[in-house]
């Protein structure tokens, strides 16, 4: 109860990426035939759920439980870590990238994301650091019964930083990522902590997910509604301020099916329509068009990259996927190749290529031997999630957020590899954490 297979997981994502790809107003164009990329796409996802099927519950050894008293340490010390990661990110913004300061932050954003390193050495022991302030909110959120209320609030205030920021400087998709995450792991927490009836939905004798009945009730309903509406309103203004910037307006359907040798065609109905109506109602349109186009394009660039590559065997084997850690070494001189490098091999960049895209890139159709143990370790997070272990729930929430989403993006590659990194270090902090460490002042 409170985790949903992976499986389903991925039958979801499917299901909202046709939901949208139905909708939308273009055909997506790509120049040679999608049968050789399709079939790699769907020998990745086979392999993981092979992956998935190949590891047995019963397998795994029963965890030993974690005290109450352990666990209050644990948070106590992400929260401390997170602090300064938070600290350090703020002082980088102010006076390293200058984002804080700056008149235009979409300027700056776009002029810092053209440097490697921008922010220097502090920079990247930030962006290390503050991750762990959302670590510690998680574990809070699954164990809140055992916080002091005054303590938690503290812990909310700093953990919700990385969303704060992101909204700040305009983003969207870490807003995505720690948000969705932060719903699985609630919903685990609800479920574990509290008594309560259950909904089941079912697909004929397929259960696809068991819902609290309480999330049914007007209170939760409505402000779930402001929410969706919330983030809809901001995404369009976001997305509308980016295409004033660039000066597309009523240029916009040229420069989307002149970009790279005709990328879309949109519907004749849909343009009449659009010159027909007021700037603002332009607007939303175009908003709405680029916030479904979000969920869809991932697995129309997937076929456009395959296509395209000239290796079918992969090219770096790991470095572009989790290129945030070779940045590390980088910064300690060592001949790494720099982002701008890896991302020779591609005709477009900066779009989504879905979760399986990247390993594409670095493994080619040697990924689906990677899928197959990737998919043995979200098994065996998902069989100890349901065992109730808090460093296992809290990361199986991370992954369910990367498996819902994985037909249209990979919340793994770039920065939100970070939080990768530190949910691994929170297996680690749990495991070798000491059983008898006290925390006490005494008056000599």
């Amino acid at each position: 109860m409170g985790v949903i297979k992976p499986i389903k997981l991925l039958l979801v994502s499917f299901s909202v990426w046709l939901f949208f790809y139905v909708q939308m107003p273009v055909r997506y164009l790509y120049n040679e035939s999608a049968l050789f990329p399709i079939l790699t796409l769907f020998l990745f996802i086979i392999s993981f759920l092979l992956g998935t099927y190949s590891l047995k519950s019963a397998s795994l050894k029963k965890n030993e439980e974690v005290s109450n008293t352990k666990l209050k340490q644990i948070i106590f010390f992400f929260f401390c870590v997170g602090l300064v990661g938070v600290i350090l990110k703020i002082y980088v913004g102010f006076f390293n990238t200058e984002i804080f300061v700056a008149e235009s932050i979409l300027e700056k954003r776009l002029e810092n994301m053209g440097k490697e390193l921008s922010g220097g050495a502090v920079s990247i022991l930030a962006s290390l650091l503050f991750p762990y302030s959302f670590i510690s909110l998680l574990i809070s959120i699954y164990n809140y019964k055992i916080l002091n209320k005054f303590f938690l609030f503290f812990i909310v205030l700093v953990g919700l930083y990385p969303m704060i920021e992101t909204f700040f400087m305009g983003g969207r998709t870490i807003i995505a990522l720690l948000g969705t995450t932060l719903i699985f792991v609630l919903y685990a927490s609800v479920c574990k902590n509290s008594s309560i009836q259950f909904i089941k939905i079912k697909l004929g004798k397929i259960k696809i997910i068991w819902l609290p009945k309480f999330l049914m009730q007007k209170k939760i309903v409505i402000p779930l509604i402001l929410i969706v509406t919330g983030f809809t309103y901001y995404s369009v203004v976001v997305v509308n301020d980016r295409f004033t910037r660039f000066g597309y307006q009523d240029h916009i359907f040229e420069v989307m099916e002149g970009k790279d040798n005709k990328w879309v065609k949109f519907d004749k109905e849909f343009k009449v329509e659009y010159f027909k109506s007021s700037e603002e109602e332009k607007g939303k349109m175009i908003g709405i068009f680029s916030l479904k186009h979000y969920f869809v394009h991932g697995v129309i660039e997937y076929i456009r990259m395959v296509n395209h590559l000239d290796s079918v065997t992969g090219y770096y084997y790991g470095q572009y996927e989790f290129n945030v850690f070779f940045k590390f070494f980088k910064s300690l001189g060592l001949p790494l190749k720099s982002l701008s490098d890896l991302n020779e091999i591609i005709s477009r960049k900066s779009v989504y290529k879905t979760f399986w895209g990247s390993f594409y890139i670095d493994f080619g159709v040697f990924g689906v031997f990677v899928m197959f143990f990737w998919g043995r370790f979200v098994k065996r997070l998902y069989v100890l999630t349901k065992r109730g272990c808090t460093q296992y729930a809290i990361f199986y929430g991370y992954l369910s957020t990367i498996l819902i989403t994985s037909f249209f993006i990979n919340f793994i590659l770039g920065s939100s590899s970070y939080y990768l990194l530190a949910f691994f270090i929170n297996l680690l902090v749990f495991k070798f954490w000491p059983k008898n460490l006290v925390f006490s002042l005494k008056n000599e």
